[in-house]
Formats: C-alpha cells, structure tokens, sequence
C-alpha cells in the first residue's frame, strides 16, 4: 500500500510539472518559428514573412492577431520579428496562472560567395 501511494505521489508530481513546463516548452517552439520567420522575411518582403508566419500559426492552432505580430525590414536586409501573447497554465479547466511572453528574432541575410 505504501508503495502504491508513493508512486500516485510520483505520478501526480510528475503530471504537475510537466502542466508547468508546456507553457515554456512552446515558446521555445514558438521562437524557433519566429526565427524561420525571420530568415523568410529576409529573402522577401514583410507582408510575406507575416503571411508565412500566420500560416505557421494556424497549422499550431495557435490563435494571434496582427497587433500581436511585429515585422520591420530595414534597407540592408534586415528583418526584426516581434511577437507578444498569453498563454495559461490550467488544471482541471481553472486558470491557475496566466503568463506572458514577448518572443523575437533578428536575422540579416547572408550571401554565400565562392
């Protein structure tokens, strides 16, 4: 009996953590998209990159706005990708925590010569 509670405990913290960490996690996977974005937007202009990174988002079901999103592409080629968003730490279908994140990339284009 002892083990078995002993291993709910271990179960149910290892549930707890790992509901803690998703938030995180994604914008990890978030910054790793909005740098793709970056390195798109350097090799076209800034309604594309924003188009691409839109299309990214809907295939994430991730829902942003266009206030959520900022794209600049200065003359020299380089593109600065901003992007801010909520995300919610829920358990059992109650919000326990809302945080917030602000994720970007600078990218600038490199051209390969031989």
């Amino acid at each position: 009996m002892k083990k078995l509670f002993s291993l709910a405990i271990t179960v149910s913290m290892i549930w707890f953590v790992t509901i803690l960490v998703r938030p995180y996690w994604d914008r990890y996977l978030l910054q790793l998209d909005i740098a793709e974005a970056a390195i798109y937007g350097t090799k076209t202009n800034e309604y594309e990159a924003r188009k691409f990174l839109f299309k990214k988002m809907k295939e994430k079901r991730r829902s942003i706005t266009v206030k959520d999103v900022f794209i600049v592409k200065d003359d020299q080629k380089n593109v600065y990708v901003k992007m801010s968003y909520t995300d919610e730490i829920e358990i059992a279908g109650r919000t326990l925590m809302r945080v917030q994140f602000t994720v970007h990339a600078t990218e600038a284009e490199t051209i390969a010569r031989l």
